[in-house]
């Protein structure tokens, strides 16, 4: 360590190692079997029940989670709870150290769609129950398998035990290459003894997540200096990328949001007006809800009254290479590359058509190029609002996992110099 006076106090100043995981540039770009499989008749899988934007619990809070199934033969699942690490491996943990009760249980809780075209059976769990409760902080999933234990999806959320507090702050960069399309965001954390959290015998992590998506997240291994009671974390760059494109299917019968015209067929037809690649356009503010998407709930039971359209995707890219492979994600499909949200090419555009359950979406486009690259065809600006949420993880050199022991969420849309 090198100690540098500078307005009477005194940092350490310690190597900032700095570690992309799960980069969306880097995720997908080796072949298309790394991306995921999502079941045809898995939709609207929804967690709910944090008070954050992210969602993170405290240990006895209860868990929302639900699931449409949109077979018509019932199906039997059961559903696993398994703790991970800050990267989302898994943790090397006991399930009795991290669950009390039964694991593997059956879903018995479940209600058939009333009055819609779409028959499907809408799955719920709450958590903690009576047979499973969980007993220490750190990353968990909800994993979904059928009768013959076979994995088919899981969701992600955290539990939280808060032990510090964590500020962010969030500008430009100063980086001239990257002030028009990059963020650059600041940390503290305030701790009464640092020491305890960030000394020899502790292993402390910092994880900043972008709009809720594991997919686009950074782990910084070390503080850039330590100044009283706090650790300082310095410039960590995001592309700020461009406002998510959305759509409101809420009223399925008529017009609404990016919606030019509806049909009754078989079953609602839901037709989107035509989206163009923004790569090479200006900023234009689009208030978005950062990825996600909300359920309609005109209902008195949203959960199995609303129905299901045929939402109809079309996008002229500035140059048409039928060689691509084109996709739409957001929270919606866990901003996950897949088959069943690939459009194809017709002509001078990709089309799709995809069930959304009645309800308020964001998405936006992106594709795998013939060199196997994952790119956006939305661009970069500054100006862009992104809700950025840091966790901060913990681990003594004698324990075997890491808690979470902090959560600090804000926006950009007041991003400052």
């Amino acid at each position: 360590m090198k100690y540098i006076k500078k307005h009477n106090f005194i940092f350490f100043k310690m190597n900032k190692i700095l570690i992309s995981v799960l980069l969306f540039s880097l995720s997908f770009t080796k072949n298309f079997s790394q991306t995921k499989k999502i079941p045809e008749n898995i939709y609207s899988v929804i967690i709910q029940g944090s008070k954050y934007n992210y969602p993170v619990y405290n240990l006895n809070e209860k868990i929302y989670f639900s699931f449409d199934d949109l077979n018509i033969k019932k199906s039997s699942y059961y559903y696993k709870i398994n703790h991970f690490d800050y990267k989302w491996k898994l943790s090397k943990i006991l399930k009795s150290e991290y669950i009390e009760g039964y694991d593997d249980n059956l879903i018995e809780f479940f209600e058939n769609s009333y009055n819609t075209l779409v028959d499907y059976t809408n799955y719920q769990i709450s958590i903690p129950n009576q047979d499973v409760k969980l007993k220490i902080s750190g990353n968990y999933s909800i994993s979904i398998h059928d009768n013959n234990g076979d994995f088919l999806f899981e969701k992600k959320f955290s539990v939280i035990n808060q032990l510090v507090s964590t500020n962010i702050k969030i500008k430009r960069s100063s980086d001239l290459d990257k002030i028009e399309s990059h963020h650059s965001i600041d940390i503290s954390i305030d701790c009464d003894n640092c020491n305890e959290f960030n000394g020899n015998s502790s292993d402390l992590k910092l994880v900043l997540i972008k709009n809720n998506n594991w997919n686009n997240f950074k782990v910084i291994q070390n503080p850039d200096y330590f100044l009283n009671n706090t650790l300082v974390f310095k410039d960590i760059l995001f592309q700020a990328g461009n406002e998510y494109l959305n759509f409101d299917n809420s009223r399925i019968n008529s017009t609404n949001i990016n919606v030019y015209k509806t049909e009754l067929n078989d079953i609602y037809e839901t037709f989107l007006r035509t989206d163009v690649d923004r790569i090479s356009s200006i900023y234009q503010y689009n208030p978005d809800i950062n990825g996600s998407f909300v359920i309609n709930n005109k209902f008195d039971n949203p959960k199995i009254e609303n129905d299901y359209s045929n939402v109809k995707f079309s996008f002229k890219p500035n140059m048409l290479n039928k060689q691509d492979r084109v996709f739409i994600i957001g929270e919606f499909n866990d901003f996950t590359l897949s088959k069943k949200y690939e459009l194809e090419p017709i002509n001078d555009r990709f089309f799709g058509e995809f069930k959304f359950k009645q309800g308020f979406y964001n998405y936006t486009y992106c594709f795998i190029s013939q060199n196997e690259e994952l790119k956006f065809y939305s661009g970069d600006f500054w100006e862009t609002e992104n809700k950025y949420t840091a966790l901060v993880y913990h681990k003594k050199l004698t324990e075997k996992y890491y808690k979470l022991i902090s959560i600090s969420e804000r926006s950009s849309i007041n991003i400052k110099n």
